[in-house]
């Protein structure tokens, strides 16, 4: 392929200089050598102390000029360690911006060319983004439950958890609190029903799955009984809470997991990383959206799921507790499994995600004449807070462990190893200054604290609220907050600064609020 040297034509620089060249188009013969002027490239630019200082070389680190000239005066005359006693370039964006200049100062300051220098390695973005990619659509993707359209149908607002959507209630939106309560009370009183596919669904087997289980999450799963349900709760290496379900162990060889909605993912991630150091026996495979699942809670889901199932005994001395039982729902295989996040008796049945839809609209036709009602996000937040479970990520923070959470009874302290287990022992030694605690207040005319409202005692701040709502059962104002450790035993002040500024007296309160010794969800 040759180049044809007609048809480069010679244009004027802006300083006027006739010795550029520009491609103007076509292909056929050999390409000449393009001058080039020594003068055409670009003198660099000045770099110096501003007259009003504020001379940023490092936005993140808050760097300026005066401080790369100190690192250099102090005998830090390499780069390397220049970056190192200064921290410039080791923020978020450690890209070429920061890193180049701090090399044309060094070589300034001792000398130097920046090419002696030399720079550190950049590491995306490499140059600044332009505002309009920033400002550009990004990409969100959203999933719906097999039940979506019959959420809508039934008049439901939706909310988003993740990147899913779900009901948050049902009803029309400026009827939030009276939907919500209403929703929390037919399952307390009756029987409610919740679509729960959004939770995260992993599937751990092979000869290994028990050992597996036993040493990526905190409790115990060596001698989980087949046919058997048990929590799980998961920390990372710091002894952190990371994430929480039900483990259902359905043979010796063979486990499924749920998680949080949001969480799948990263706990996807994590499983893998960590067999990817042990080297087990065991595969994992995330099925979080190739199923659906109901959640059918109150006094009459038995009843209720009588009128539906097939070859399975739901009596409780049969089917207790955290049981787990396959067979089939309204004609449609599925798994069972027993209960109590809300807690009420409860049965959660799981079906293909192709079923979803069919197992939704014969739930409902077979509990037309039982007053079945549907609840949302909102009220199930309610009920699980009534009962004292947690939300990951909601009542739990980067910091939380399972002590301040009150969650050391999810700890197998007599296994050699789990995820987090050196640290926490380390932790547990060295005990934060907060913790976890359940708080009541009693008066009715009260204002309703928001999420995030500190906790101030004697003028220091000593916590923040976690979750907090109206219980129409119980008929006052509940919730959980972090407080300072010395004042966290029932029956202590709590007080609340509100985002007026006042402070609302509210009192420290044994969990659960609600059914404390689980006599509704094990009947």
């Amino acid at each position: 392929m040759r180049w044809t040297a007609s048809l480069l034509r010679p244009v004027a620089s802006p300083m006027e200089r006739t010795d550029h060249w520009v491609w103007s188009g076509g292909l056929s013969g050999e390409v000449p050598p393009v001058a080039v002027a020594a003068s055409a490239a670009a003198p660099p630019p000045p770099l110096g102390p501003h007259p009003k200082g504020k001379d940023f070389v490092d936005f993140d680190e808050d760097l300026q000029v005066a401080d790369i000239v100190n690192a250099v005066a102090e005998g830090y005359a390499e780069l390397e360690l220049v970056k190192r006693f200064s921290t410039v370039g080791m923020g978020p964006s450690q890209g070429r911006h920061s890193a180049l200049n701090t090399a044309r100062i060094v070589a300034r300051e001792t000398g130097r060319t920046a090419a002696e220098v030399g720079v550190t390695t950049a590491r995306p973005p490499v140059y600044g983004e332009r505002l309009g990619v920033l400002a550009g659509r990004s990409f969100e993707p959203e999933r719906r439950t097999a039940m979506h359209h019959r959420h809508l149908e039934a008049g439901a607002q939706m909310m988003t958890a993740g990147l899913w959507w779900r009901p948050a209630f049902y009803g029309p939106r400026e009827r939030r609190e009276s939907a919500v309560a209403g929703e929390a009370l037919a399952v307390r009183r009756n029987l409610g029903v919740i679509d729960v596919s959004t939770l995260g669904g992993l599937e751990v087997r092979g000869p290994d799955a028990a050992e597996f289980m036993n040493r990526v999450y905190t409790f115990a799963y060596l001698r989980q009984p087949v046919g058997r349900a048990r929590y799980v709760l998961m920390t990372n290496d710091a002894g952190t809470i990371v994430d929480d379900g039900v483990a259902c162990r359905l043979a010796e060889d063979r486990f499924y997991v749920t998680t949080t909605t949001t969480g799948a993912e990263r706990v996807y991630r994590t499983m893998l990383w960590w067999n990817a150091q042990w080297r087990l026996e065991v595969d994992v495979a995330n099925v979080s959206v190739a199923g659906a699942a109901v959640n059918i809670a109150g006094p009459r889901a038995r009843e209720l799921l009588a009128r539906l199932v097939e070859g399975i005994d739901l009596a409780a001395e049969a089917f207790p507790y955290m049981g787990v039982r396959s067979g089939n729902v309204a004609g449609i295989p599925a798994r069972l499994f027993r209960v109590g996040f809300v807690g009420e008796l409860g049965f959660e049945v799981h079906v293909a995600a192709s079923h979803g839809e069919a197992l939704w609209d014969a739930v409902f036709d077979a509990g037309r004449d039982l007053d079945i009602a549907p609840f949302g996000v909102e009220a199930q937040r309610l009920l699980r807070l009534e009962k004292g479970h947690i939300i990951i990520g909601q009542d739990s923070d980067a910091m939380t462990t399972p002590e301040e959470a009150h969650m050391s009874w999810a700890l197998s302290r007599r296994k050699p190893f789990f995820v987090g287990k050196r640290s926490l022992e380390v932790r547990d030694r060295h005990l934060s200054k907060r913790k976890l605690v359940g708080f009541a207040i009693d008066d009715p005319f009260a204002p309703l604290p928001r999420e995030s409202n500190l906790v101030v005692i004697d003028d220091r701040i000593a916590g923040f609220v976690t979750s907090v709502e109206r219980s129409p059962v119980l008929g006052r104002v509940i919730g959980l907050a972090y407080t300072a450790r010395e004042a966290s035993e029932p029956g202590a002040a709590l007080p609340i600064r509100l985002d007026d500024g006042r402070s609302l007296a509210a009192e420290v309160a044994a969990l659960p609020f609600y059914d404390p010794d689980n006599l509704r969800q094990e009947m």
